[in-house]
């Protein structure tokens, strides 16, 4: 049988109309090395080496001109230069009170940060409001309510101009610093939209890979082959090995294939935009910087093989524009994806000679075809010509016909996709396509200096972390048992519960000698090499390594801890011991910042006692780096959670040298919260204060940390403070420390301190069961009765969170009543205490 021969009537030819197309035959393949970077050239034969240049030139001046005048619109050309931070949008203002509706164009990039940072659907909404305040339009419109010849009166005034949504994407990301960026990308993340993989060429010669910004990003999935054992993974999005597939499209197109995505990666009966289309509000106006992005979406399946789309996860590219004018772009993708699909309506000679030069690439190639009117002969037959170049067959043609029903060509699409991944044959995570992208010349957003600096110094650090235990016994000492023994003692000296027959005095006597031993022998230890580098880091690199040091740290700890995690399978003869293991093989860097304060603490006594002179001292500037690091915006460890102890001596230092760097402009406002555990405190923060609290998957706040927000200046007299310390607690009511004989204790101790040190405290509750709340707030109306003894008058409120049902506030209005109602709340909200604050309950649901 002759494989390469096109004749129609060959009966290993597949008939479509009059598209003929053969099955692939290997054999006749000959590997060409392809040059896909600019095939456009490859045509021409280049008649001057000048002419694509000047092409190329001429283009990337014109993509600058339009991002110059996006910008000008947008009013953010200062930020081009001085770049957005994280805590610009942080900042507590007037505005930060107002759920406003922008008004105009330069409103839309502040509307989009602020309703992604707090997690809100309709962020990416880029509608201007109805006329806002003092508007002509809005005025005029007004003053002609009375005159009744008006009321149908249409006026240009009325079309309100709007901008494409990835525009204003592109804008904030190219005028935001690489953390703000980081920011953005998860929480967008967190709203299941899809993300910038690749920014537009419009600052840069050839756009801009976005690995950095989704270091941050956490995904877990139950892949089928773990459905029985009920395991799942939990990894980083930039390091997991997944199939990657691209939808690109060629010409023009009349539906739309971002539209056709999110029916592709939507379970069914649960419809996600995804992407942005047309059929979006402001989906159709026209792109004016954004045509080259390129965004990336994921199908991660929960285990459920009747409802998950796909067995195993995958990545989705959409390439925005036509490859035409995007060729970098589509190389780019042709490299690191496992298979490409074209959306085209037709084929021209140009076009051919286009695809025909990525003869040899091991890439498979699919095309969803669209027939434009009178194209159709001229499509098929380039398409045969097409066959033996990319290895065609009848599978990698998709017709979409007007008569074709939705469902029937959304299955075969997405048979097609299922097949090309059970080929796995390019597996490839975000690294790897890091690697491609230099090849071709994209630069990528952590190829800078400060970042490589500081993950060359994080990787000094980590790179001796074998074993998670083993690394905090040796290396970070001070905070193993000599800290907890010390906790255990200085409890003991409030307490005074083994003191038996012995006098007190004698008994704290003998207390205040064991502690000083213990400090003693703190004191011995001598700073180690982990310990030294991790100073050095955070104590000699510039303001903007710093903040790449501490995120790297973060990262590179997470996954070593994880990676310890597996050997940790539960065990339900064993929990306890699982407990202690799961404590053990935790390690971040809140520990390195806790062994610094421990050094200080036990050097700070020596001089208390006289056994060190005051010039002697070494760790004297141990507080100034952990108060630069809190004005960076990173939290910081207030309470141990593994001792259960406040280092009283390191934190007032702490806050005195942080008041001291503010110039004694530090009046502030503290807001805490408690709740049970798990009920999304930590996120409730975060998505409230745009805050970074650790929020991972399974982990659990220990303790308690502490960020600091600062105030606009010309809102600083109406709250009457400068920052609010904005404080995260460990849960209440934990199923770990349930089995202990003083778990109710402990509970009611944390609750007695959160509350005693703020001036609001958030009492968060994620249930619907009146009987678990009671459990809750019995200890927090504990916490407000002891409040009573010293006059502190904190405010209560209560954030009643996860309700879905839209009759829940009302069916729970009852069992709020009831809980109100009962004796102990009664005496502490009604009467006698204007003194907690709670004379006035407040609900939020």
């Amino acid at each position: 049988m002759n494989r390469n021969c096109l004749n129609p009537a060959c009966p290993n030819v597949y008939r479509s109309g009059d598209i003929a197309l053969r099955d692939p035959d290997e054999d006749a393949m000959k590997k060409v090395h392809v040059n896909v970077r600019y095939a456009l050239n490859s045509k021409q034969e280049s008649d001057t080496q000048q002419g694509p240049e000047l092409e190329e030139k001429a283009l990337l001046e014109e993509r600058r001109r339009a991002l110059q005048d996006l910008l000008s619109t947008l009013k953010m050309e200062q930020h081009r230069s001085t770049k957005l931070a994280l805590r610009d949008l942080q900042e507590i203002n007037p505005e930060s009170l107002q759920n406003w509706t922008p008004q105009a164009l330069e409103d839309l990039p502040w509307h989009f940060m602020r309703k992604v940072i707090a997690l809100n659907g309709t962020a990416r909404n880029t509608s201007l409001g109805q006329g806002a305040p003092g508007d002509q339009a809005s005025s005029e419109e007004n003053g002609g309510q009375g005159n009744g010849s008006n009321v149908l009166h249409h006026s240009n005034m009325d079309a309100r101009v709007s901008l494409h949504p990835l525009d204003v994407l592109c804008a904030v990301l190219l005028c935001s610093d690489s953390f703000l960026q980081q920011e953005i990308l998860s929480k967008m993340s967190m709203c299941q939209f899809a993300l910038p993989l690749l920014l537009p060429a419009l600052d840069t010669p050839k756009g801009t890979l976005l690995l950095w910004a989704m270091r941050d990003i956490v995904r877990k999935w139950r892949p089928h082959s773990l459905a029985e054992s009920r395991g799942f993974r939990e990894e980083s999005l930039v390091l997991t090995k997944i199939p990657t597939v691209s939808f690109v499209r060629m010409g023009s197109c009349s539906f739309s294939k971002s539209k056709l995505l999110n029916e592709v990666l939507s379970p069914s009966q649960q419809h996600n935009d995804f992407f942005i289309h047309r059929d979006m509000e402001s989906g159709n106006v026209p792109r004016e910087i954004a045509d080259g992005l390129v965004e990336i979406s994921w199908y991660f399946p929960a285990g459920n093989e009747d409802s998950d789309l796909f067995p195993e996860p995958v990545a989705v590219t959409n390439l925005r524009g036509d490859i035409e004018s995007h060729w970098l772009q589509f190389s780019f993708l042709t490299e690191v994806s496992s298979a490409v699909f074209i959306v085209t309506e037709s084929i021209n000679e140009r076009q051919y000679t286009l695809l025909s030069s990525l003869q040899g690439s091991a890439t498979k190639y699919n095309f969803i075809l669209n027939y434009e009117s009178g194209k159709r002969s001229e499509t098929q037959e380039f398409l045969n010509k097409l066959a033996p170049v990319l290895n065609l067959s009848k599978q990698h043609v998709l017709e979409k016909e007007i008569g074709t029903k939705k469902e029937e060509f959304m299955e075969k699409l997405c048979s097609a996709i299922g097949s090309i991944m059970n080929d796995h044959h390019k597996d490839m995570n975000m690294e790897g396509m890091a690697v491609t992208a230099r090849e071709l010349g994209i630069q990528l957003d952590e190829d800078c200096e400060e970042c490589q600096r500081a993950k060359n110094r994080v990787k000094e650090i980590t790179a001796e972390i074998k074993d998670v235990g083993n690394y905090k016994r040796q290396i970070l000492q001070l905070q193993e048992d000599l800290w907890k023994s010390l906790s255990n003692v200085e409890r003991e000296m409030c307490r005074l519960k083994g003191q038996g027959d012995v006098p007190t005095e004698e008994y704290k006597s003998r207390l205040k000698e064991k502690l000083l031993e213990l400090r003693t022998q703190q004191n011995k230890c001598d700073l180690t090499d982990g310990l030294t580098k991790f100073i050095n880091g955070i104590g000699t690199l510039s303001q903007m390594e710093i903040r790449y040091f501490m995120k790297c740290m973060k990262f590179n700890l997470d996954g070593i801890a994880k990676g310890n995690h597996p050997n940790l399978q539960p065990n339900q003869q064993k929990l306890p011991e699982l407990d202690e293991s799961i404590s053990v093989s935790s390690l971040g860097v809140e520990h390195f910042l806790r062994e610094l304060g421990q050094f200080y603490e036990a050097e700070h006594s020596m001089v208390k006692i006289g056994k060190m002179a005051k010039i002697q001292r070494k760790f004297i500037h141990f507080p100034r780096l952990a108060a630069d690091l809190m004005l960076e915006g990173f939290p910081m460890e207030l309470i141990d959670g593994d001792a259960s102890n406040i280092p009283l001596q390191w934190m007032t230092d702490v806050l005195t040298e942080l008041h001291a760097k503010l110039g004694g402009k530090s009046r502030i406002l503290v807001l805490t919260v408690l709740g049970g555990q798990s009920t999304g405190k930590s996120t409730l923060l975060n998505t409230m204060f745009g805050l970074q609290f650790a929020v991972s998957s399974g982990r659990r706040t220990q303790g308690a940390f502490m960020s600091l927000i600062k105030v606009a200046e010309n809102f600083r007299e109406d709250l009457g403070c400068d920052f609010i310390l904005v404080i995260d607690t460990e849960g209440l009511k934990a199923p770990e420390l349930a089995k202990l004989e003083d778990s109710y204790q402990h509970d009611n101790e944390l609750a007695t301190l959160v509350v005693g040190l703020s001036d609001i405290t958030i009492v968060n509750l994620a249930m619907e069961n009146a009987t678990e709340m009671q459990d809750v707030l019995q200890i927090v109306v504990h916490a407000f009765l002891r409040m009573e003894e010293t006059g502190h008058m904190p405010s209560c409120q209560f954030v009643h969170q996860n309700i879905s049902d839209v009759a829940a506030y009302e069916q729970s209005m009852r069992d709020r009543k009831n809980l109100v109602g009962q004796p102990e709340i009664q005496r502490n909200t009604i009467g006698t205490s204007p003194a907690c604050g709670m004379g006035t309950l407040q609900w939020h649901q």
